[in-house]
């Protein structure tokens, strides 16, 4: 039986259709994703599973007796509670009513008494299901699996937004639901953050809901996604990669279909178009007959062909055109130092940027990683050769994770013309970024993150720079924002430096890793799946047994000694670290190419080009297909 159906959903906001006859169910233990554009009703269909809210057409079935746990995508605690006392909130709520009760019924006589006694007797029920004597034995173990042990005791509305994120999701898990819906719970979490939680979705025994524009989580937890698209509701098999695959490939053969059909329309319009006018100038009744039974057969195939295929919404037109330079370097930083009083960020920090490199900066929050990118941008120009130093051709476009690159008093076209941009440019330019005229009277401050960060980029573009410096890009947008701006970077010639925790995203963008880590950036050479594999998924583990953890530094070198030496009393060893290698090269030849595919078979749909699209989407998902058996046999080499 289905723990939760929901059948023909439908909703508005004022009067405007957000989606219309929205059904799907969930079984027990499944994982499912669900996905769609901003503004989609993702969210509202997550609150109306949950019963918050009851404003909506259509049903809700629910398994009898279901517990379902909603984690909303923001929380804020109570003041002056304790991040340990969050998880005990619940059950101190029905210990309050119950005093409060058990004093009422000391003051109550006559008819009174016995609904009074049965209300106390809910609570009472309600108290020991949820296993009230043991929740604060629950609650330290629950801490300790959230890895919030170092904040249990610290006030909880100042903790960071991670750590709110995932004690939201312990105060939920505190009355043990078996349907967890999830709504973006990977915001604000760094890099071990979002790996626990890939690892806490995946072992998880309930069923879970996520809403996440996290394709690496999508493709690491669920096995099945739902896209609300224009107000409908399509499913799909498998994560991210292949629902994104699948969804191309029914596009193109929904397309072959379409043209087809309006091919076969053409010739039956035709034709009767032809009989009309025999029947016309003939008094034979035969030719009306013959007539008639055109239209009647013109009329169901209109009725049976398929629809036009839907392409898409408009998307983002990104692309950066770099201005000239004539630097070696785009970075030179030498003994960089950063403390805010007595917490060292850095100490005696390096690091070369050639011209053309694309890097990513990684490290936890809070290891100064936006505040070194602030002093870079600063930097930018200056002649008195400080730690750091851009290269003095470079033009530095600048995206700041705050958005303090605009000052939100200013109106949208205030701010480009004192770029030098006039308003006609300036709506031109962006309308490739989804704005209407209007946009240009509208203050800054009033704008979604999503919409500054769309303007921030477009910033970027206007000021033809030729070194950008990005500071988590893809905040508030959603998956298609991020591809166009991952194409966008695809074709960039110049310096990209990026901080991000969109593993998906850094692994298309970066070419070089910095990790920060005990006050220095520590280079790794090579993608970001490389350096996860080697150095960062065993940072993000616990050390075991309470053994010190080797430092990033020490981790890459002896990577690279293990990739460099192989001597003869190692030779199976060798020859296993060759074959990985080897496959490690193919793996990246097949992802390569089924990206590439899925490009060229997304502007084949857009030209209406069907049949070239469906070769081109089958012949990715081959691709895709040996990739998987690729890294089948390289896991399978240790």
């Amino acid at each position: 039986m289905h723990l939760v159906e929901a059948i023909g959903l439908g909703k508005d906001w004022a009067g405007t259709p957000v989606f219309e006859n929205v059904s799907f169910a969930l079984d027990p233990g499944e994982k499912v994703g669900l996905v769609g554009s901003n503004g989609s009703g993702k969210t509202t269909a997550l609150r109306i599973l949950a019963g918050l809210d009851e404003d909506h057409r259509g049903k809700v079935r629910l398994r009898e007796g279901l517990r379902i746990g909603y984690v909303p995508q923001r929380f804020e605690p109570p003041a002056g509670v304790a991040a340990a006392e969050v998880l005990l909130e619940p059950v101190r709520a029905i210990e309050r009513s119950l005093e409060e009760k058990g004093e009422e019924l000391g003051r109550i006589e006559g008819p009174a008494l016995e609904a009074a006694l049965r209300d106390y007797g809910e609570l009472r029920a309600r108290y020991e299901s949820f296993g009230a004597e043991e929740a604060p034995d629950r609650a330290a173990r629950l801490v300790e699996r959230l890895g919030l042990e170092g904040a249990a005791g610290r006030e909880a509305r100042l903790l960071s937004g991670g750590e709110k994120n995932v004690l939201a999701l312990g105060a939920v898990l505190m009355a043990e639901p078996e349907l967890l819906l999830m709504d973006e719970p990977g915001n604000h979490l760094d890099f071990p953050g979002l790996a626990w939680l890939e690892d806490f979705i995946r072992g998880e025994r309930r069923a879970v809901l996520v809403v996440s524009h996290n394709r690496y989580l999508l493709d690491r937890t669920v096995d099945r996604v739902l896209e609300l698209d224009r107000g409908r509701l399509t499913a799909y098999s498998g994560g991210y990669s292949a629902y994104r695959l699948e969804k191309l490939k029914r596009a193109a053969g929904q397309g072959k279909d379409w043209q087809a059909d309006r091919a076969k329309i053409a010739r039956l319009e035709a034709l009767v178009a032809r009989f009309a006018e025999i029947a016309r100038s003939r008094p034979d009744p035969a030719w009306g007959k013959r007539l008639r039974a055109r239209r009647s057969q013109l009329e169901r195939e209109r009725a049976s062909a398929a629809e036009r295929p839907d392409l898409g919404r408009a998307k983002m037109s990104v692309s950066f055109e770099a201005t000239d330079s004539k630097a070696d370097f785009a970075l030179i930083v030498r003994g960089y130092d950063k403390a805010f009083g007595e917490r060292e960020l850095f100490r005696g920090t390096e690091l070369d940027l050639l011209v053309g490199e694309r890097a990513a900066l990684i490290g936890p929050n809070g290891s100064g990683k936006t505040s070194f990118l602030r002093d870079l941008v600063a930097a930018e120009g200056s002649l008195d050769g400080g730690p750091v130093r851009v290269g003095p051709s470079m033009r530095i476009g600048y995206c700041a994770q705050e958005q303090e690159v605009f000052r939100p008093e200013r109106t949208v076209g205030e701010e480009f013309a004192a770029l030098g941009a006039r308003d006609e440019e300036t709506a031109k330019l962006l309308r490739k970024y989804l704005f209407g005229r209007e946009i240009l009277e509208k203050r800054i401050g009033s704008l979604s993150g999503g919409e500054r960060n769309r303007l921030q980029i477009a910033r970027a573009v206007w000021l033809k720079a030729s070194f950008l410096v990005l500071d988590e890009p893809t905040n508030h947008l959603d998956i298609e924002g991020r591809e166009a701006i991952e194409d966008a970077l695809a074709d960039f010639d110049g310096t990209v430096l990026v901080v991000s925790h969109d593993r998906y995203f850094l692994e298309k963008v970066a070419e070089r890793i910095f990790q920060v880590e005990g006050g220095k950036l520590v280079a790794y050479e090579g993608r970001f799946a490389e350096y996860w594999r080697d150095v960062g998924a065993a940072a993000a583990r616990p050390p075991r047994n309470g053994a010190a953890r080797p430092a990033a530094e020490d981790r890459a070198r002896a990577v690279a000694r293990a990739r460099a030496s192989a001597g003869p009393a190692g030779a199976g060893a060798a020859g296993a670290k060759a074959r990985q290698a080897e496959l490690e090269r193919r793996i990246a030849e097949a992802e390569s190419r089924k990206e590439s595919l899925e490009r060229e078979a997304a502007e084949a749909l857009a030209r209406r080009d069907f049949a070239r699209s469906g070769r081109l989407a089958s012949e990715a998902e081959g691709c895709a297909r040996l990739a998987g058996k690729l890294y089948d046999e390289w896991a399978s080499l240790g």
